[in-house]
């Protein structure tokens, strides 16, 4: 009686189940390998896209040695007539200050038309 307790029914043997075991494993290692080398491609081919788009891009943005000219003339041109305003502004604050200011101690003084005479 006790025989018949311990031994449950099989429906494969013990040598079948391992071999199929065994089998399922190696397909699954097989499939992981080549999940993992079309993931890699993929990836390699997404970058390889990204980087030689980059650089498509600035090859066809970058500007002739003419526009590079002109932009040079057009930003000389900008510093050039902020320095020359600035100028005009200080020589304009100095006429102002050299006609309120004494001639012998060289003070200011109060314009008239500020103290309201």
């Amino acid at each position: 009686m006790m025989d018949v307790v311990q031994s449950s029914p099989k429906l494969i043997e013990d040598t079948a189940k391992n071999y199929l075991y065994a089998t399922l494993q190696k397909v699954h290692h097989t499939r992981v390998k080549y999940y993992n080398i079309i993931f890699n491609l993929c990836v390699f081919v997404g970058f390889i896209l990204v980087v030689g788009g980059t650089l498509y891009y600035l090859h066809k943005t970058k500007k002739t040695p003419y526009e590079n000219y002109n932009k040079l003339m057009r930003d000389q041109e900008y510093v050039l007539s902020k320095i020359r305003y600035y100028q005009e502004q200080k020589q304009m604050i100095n006429e102002k200050a050299s006609s309120y200011s004494s001639m012998i101690t060289d003070l200011p003084v109060i314009a008239p038309n500020v103290l309201g005479i």
